[in-house]
């Protein structure tokens, strides 16, 4: 599978060389590097992706994934809420950002307002449920 990824990743590669603006492929190149957990490389290749159209809150949510992989948490949360303020109709960064607030900056009553907020606003989501899960898990978490 490794020899596939490489093939896929120079092939991905040699169509951006001949067309800088082929999102297409930049975001595929940055959907790679973040499954291998190439933090810095999705990084490079998500950005390129949003100079061409900042308006992909997937692709800026995944940026938002692996800057917080990357230990940049300032940057990661700013993404998050950049995400949600642009699209407040995409539940992943809802989720994304209260899981970095509880794990990574262990701001639990702010990573359940996040949550509250999806369900609240998006009840139907398909990640609402999700949302409700974790805020029953962290119910007993607060003081």
């Amino acid at each position: 599978m490794e020899s596939n990824t490489s093939f896929n990743i120079e092939h991905l590669k040699g169509s951006l060389n001949n067309d800088i603006n082929d999102i297409e492929a930049a975001k595929s190149l940055g959907n790679i590097y973040y499954d291998k957990g190439d933090a810095a490389q999705a990084i490079l290749y998500y950005r390129h992706v949003l100079d061409l159209n900042p308006a992909l809150p997937g692709v800026r949510t995944d940026l938002g994934t692996m800057y917080w992989r990357n230990e940049n948490l300032s940057l990661s949360e700013q993404t998050f809420r950049d995400v949600i303020a642009r699209h407040p109709g995409f539940g992943q960064a809802y989720v994304n950002l209260g899981l970095l607030l509880r794990h990574a900056k262990g701001n639990i009553a702010e990573a359940r307002s996040i949550w509250q907020q999806l369900v609240d606003t998006n009840p139907g989501h398909e990640l609402a449920g999700k949302a409700r899960d974790l805020l029953k898990e962290t119910a007993t978490e607060l003081n």
